[in-house]
């Protein structure tokens, strides 16, 4: 019969910590090495036994993890919120997380959590995080641009100020040349920046379509546009995203056919 062996990593982004302890709960093993494939590599590669692993969900699990799963036992990804020995401990370092990661594996109190696997998913998780990302970008550089024209007196509420011909408008409004420049500039900044947004939006609704979540999605009343709805939060680590997106799914569903139903109910009274 196999030794089982519990192994807390605390991931950092120059080195990390490894932590080994065994079925007793007795200390085999603990260092620190650099945070790379080869030496993670390394770490794991000559260990014996049935090997364990525990770490923290963080921009590095899912690499980390992805590197690992082949040469141990099992990788156990948990979620920060449900590791308070850990967070809020107020004497902390990496020798001494590494150590409650490995005895909490061992004792069998932890919370994972789905970790995506599938190179083609975590691609897709990429793209929409991205696409967020240079929509937010947008949004605030648009906000700038309006709140500048406040303190030369120019107020505009409505987004046609950033097409092409309200651009040129505006543009036509300013007698400074210095001003005028200074716009044009922001303009062209601005207009890069929603041009690389619609590229991305592309880019993900077209990497979308390999996925059968997307059309589940479009059958959600209101939810034809599945590229409108927060895809990034239906992708993070909590559940596999087709369940997550059949309870979106029936959730919507149920909303919609609860408020058909007050209405009927609304009508009939009238």
């Amino acid at each position: 019969m196999q030794e089982s062996f519990y192994v807390g990593l605390d991931l950092g982004s120059s080195h990390c910590f490894q932590s080994i302890i065994n079925s007793d709960g007795a200390l085999c093993s603990a260092r620190s090495f650099p945070t790379s494939e080869h030496h993670l590599r390394a770490a794991f590669a000559n260990l014996q036994g049935d090997v364990r692993v525990h770490l923290e969900a963080g921009e590095l699990s899912n690499w980390v993890a992805s590197i690992i799963q082949p040469l141990v036992s099992e990788v156990v990804v948990s979620h920060p919120r449900s590791l308070a020995w850990i967070g809020k401990d107020s004497q902390k370092d990496d020798k001494v997380d590494a150590r409650k990661l490995a005895e909490l594996l061992r004792i069998g109190r932890v919370h994972r959590i789905f970790y995506q696997s599938d190179n083609s998913r975590q691609t897709f998780k990429y793209l929409v995080t991205h696409y967020e990302q240079l929509s937010r970008e947008q949004a605030r550089f648009k906000s700038k641009i309006k709140a500048r024209l406040r303190t030369l007196g120019i107020i505009r509420k409505d987004s046609r100020l950033f097409s092409n011909n309200g651009q040129t408008v505006l543009l036509d409004e300013i007698e400074s040349v210095s001003i005028k420049q200074m716009l044009t500039q922001s303009f062209a900044v601005l207009n890069q920046m929603l041009a690389s947004f619609d590229s991305a939006k592309q880019a993900m609704i077209e990497f979308s379509q390999q996925f059968r979540e997307v059309q589940l999605l479009q059958t959600a009343p209101g939810a034809s546009h599945y590229y409108r709805l927060p895809l990034c939060c239906l992708s993070a680590n909590s559940a596999p995203f087709f369940q997550q997106t059949q309870t979106l799914a029936v959730l919507s569903f149920g909303s919609y056919a609860a408020r058909i139903q007050r209405q009927k109910i609304s009508s009939s009274a009238t």
